[in-house]
């Protein structure tokens, strides 16, 4: 009975790709360009079409380019945009930039590494466009840059219902290199294990996913989901650009070919090939630690979330009752509540107290130039004999060289740094050999923050702290900076409103990480490190930044930077009616500490070379 079940549903799934593939629908998807922008092709249904033609080095039908030139002049204007695509022909981003430059290309290419959308577009030949409706995700238009293809655009501009025209092209075939080898991937051994690799950790019973890929008739049921979300870019949430940059550990992203399996096997109808089936052996730990039992837990005071409305930020104070000065190695932070804890902001309070960022802000001043340190004072004193709030914002951007971590509880020295929490961000583990020191009698302070989710919630949320043995001294500290701008004015519908924030790295030091912080408006951040010969390199991209997964990015192997290197942060906010997640596109945005305000900031960690300061 179970097999009937299962082979009737397989036919139904088989029979749902058939129709997509013959129909005019293909599906919504998207892709990095040439340069590294991410085009979504729903944050371009506010169009009326998209027109794209393939593009390879030394292979572009210069006949197509031309006509699609000439109609890019005349449409443009109308709400029609214009793509090139390398069809995976080259993955070398450089390689294609220089050729786009030399040719004064100027349309984004969309680079198809893995050819997956080429494929479902249904593009076979150099000289073969499709005009895509980006509303409906429908092909309106397949074949030769000509004149049947502008008609096309005619109609789709009057406003006429428009059938699918498909006209045969006569150029250069376009070569799918691993499509033949996909024609009969196995369940158990392809896809099973991309699932287990890369899916199953959170998309388990208890995991933070919405859902269990916990067997095979779950990847199946779930697979038109699948087969979106690896499309869209959606899944699994790396974020990370890894075709540039620099390799990071947590990168999460699906390589070319396990989306094209994931992809074709779906395709094909999600057949599954044998009853033994690898994700219902998986066997995951019973521990809620990752790290291991830690040596000191620390509980935090239950918290009940209501269904609905705006909660405030909280401050909780936590004793830790430390009767003993303790090195830290690591610590993780387990959410009680994932679907409302929304971020923890973790200080560490020494015995002696907070530190007096009035007098370390007097002291900066003491260091500036007479005349450059009066006129900000004269700037803050004003502001305080009126009643009004300092423009903190005008002061850093006065002195970019200020560390913001100062202000916002770092740069401490020996101090430890205790993990604190976002989605995909929970653990702060240091290398071997190095640690902070957890003073006797210190405490922390806890910022909480948290969203509603439609249902009355209770939140009892643990850190876990990881000590060095008693009488051991690791040798090292880790330290890092803040980029942070206060002063944010994001124009209302603005789509892609630029900023850049400057860090300066004053020693020699090894660079770990690099975190992006936006909120709901954020939408692409990349760092670059300037060096003090003015030579610069990019570190990452992150192109699709999501406010629902704060990450941490970690190099692979730390990255070795001189004195007074420079770390530039550039990123983009998009305030559109395209944002779905934009509480309100009709309204400028300032800085805020609410999830509907917004912030700009790069959080580093890096190990200074020289560490005799350090005991």
């Amino acid at each position: 009975m179970k097999n009937t079940i299962r082979l009737a549903f397989c036919a139904l799934i088989a029979t749902f790709a058939t129709a997509i593939n013959a129909g005019e629908r293909v599906g919504d998807f998207a892709l990095i360009d040439h340069l590294g922008a991410f085009h979504s092709m729903t944050w371009y249904d506010d169009h009326e079409a998209i027109v794209i033609l393939p593009q390879a080095n030394g292979a572009t039908d210069q006949a197509a380019l031309e006509g699609l030139i000439s109609l890019q002049a005349k449409y443009e204007e109308q709400g029609v945009v214009f793509f090139l695509m390398n069809p995976g022909l080259q993955d070398d981003r450089k390689a294609v930039q220089q050729e786009a430059t030399a040719a004064g290309i100027e349309l984004p290419i969309l680079m198809d590494d893995a050819q997956l959308v080429t494929e479902m577009l249904g593009i076979t030949k150099m000289d073969e466009a499709v005009v895509y409706d980006p509303a409906s995700f429908e092909v309106l238009y397949r074949g030769p840059v000509q004149e049947q293809m502008e008609q096309v655009l005619q109609q789709v501009l009057n406003g006429d219902r428009v059938e699918l025209v498909s006209v045969a092209a006569s150029g250069t075939a376009i070569e799918f290199a691993t499509a033949a080898a996909h024609a009969n991937l196995s369940y158990e051994n392809d896809i099973a294990p991309i699932i287990a690799e890369n899916c199953a950790n959170c998309h388990r019973e208890g995991g933070i996913a919405p859902f269990a890929m916990d067997s095979n008739l779950a990847v199946q049921g779930w697979s038109p989901m699948i087969r979106e979300v690896v499309m869209t870019k959606r899944m699994p949430p790396g974020q990370v650009d890894n075709k540039v940059g620099y390799k990071m550990k947590n990168e999460m992203n699906l390589s070319d070919l396990e989306m094209q399996k994931l992809v074709r096997w779906i395709d094909a109808g999600s057949i599954v090939d044998s009853e033994n089936d690898p994700l219902t052996q998986l066997v995951w730990p019973d521990n809620k630690w990752s790290l291991g039992e830690p040596d000191l837990i620390v509980k935090i005071p239950s918290q009940t979330i209501p269904a609905t409305g705006v909660v405030d930020y909280m401050e909780i104070p936590i004793d830790l009752h430390l009767t003993e000065d303790r090195w830290v190695r690591g610590s993780e932070v387990v959410p009680g509540a994932p679907a409302v804890l929304h971020h923890i902001i973790t200080t560490v309070i020494p015995p002696e107290g907070r530190p007096d960022f009035q007098a370390i802000l007097m002291e900066i001043l003491d260091g500036l130039p007479e005349e450059k340190s009066l006129a900000i004072r004269t700037q803050l004193f004003k502001s305080i004999a009126s009643g009004e709030q300092p423009d903190i914002g005008a002061i850093f951007r006065e002195i970019p060289d200020i560390d913001v971590g100062v202000f916002l509880g770092g740069g401490n020295g020996d101090s430890a740094s205790i993990a604190g929490y976002a989605p995909g961000n929970n653990i702060n583990l240091n290398p071997e050999g190095v640690g902070g020191l957890l003073k006797a009698g210190s405490t922390l302070s806890l910022q909480m923050h948290y969203t509603t989710s439609g249902k009355e919630t209770t939140d009892a949320t643990e850190i876990g702290i990881y000590f060095y043995d008693k009488g051991v001294v690791p040798k090292e500290r880790m330290s890092g900076g803040v980029g942070n701008a206060f002063t944010i004015a994001i124009p209302a519908q603005a789509k892609d409103h630029e900023m850049e924030l400057v860090t300066l790295v004053r020693e020699e030091a090894e660079i770990y990480s690099l975190m992006p912080h936006m909120h709901f408006r954020g939408k692409r951040m990349k760092f670059t490190a300037v060096y003090p010969d003015g030579s610069e390199e990019l570190l990452l991209s992150v192109p699709a930044y999501s406010f629902n997964w704060q990450l941490s990015h970690e190099f692979e192997e730390p990255l070795l930077v001189p004195a007074g290197t420079k770390i530039i942060a550039v990123g983009a906010f998009d305030n559109s009616s395209q944002n779905a997640f934009n509480p309100d596109p009709n309204s400028e945005v300032n800085w805020g500490e609410q999830s509907w305000e917004e912030m700009f900031m790069g959080f580093y960690s890096w190990k200074n070379v020289d560490q005799s300061g350090s005991d």
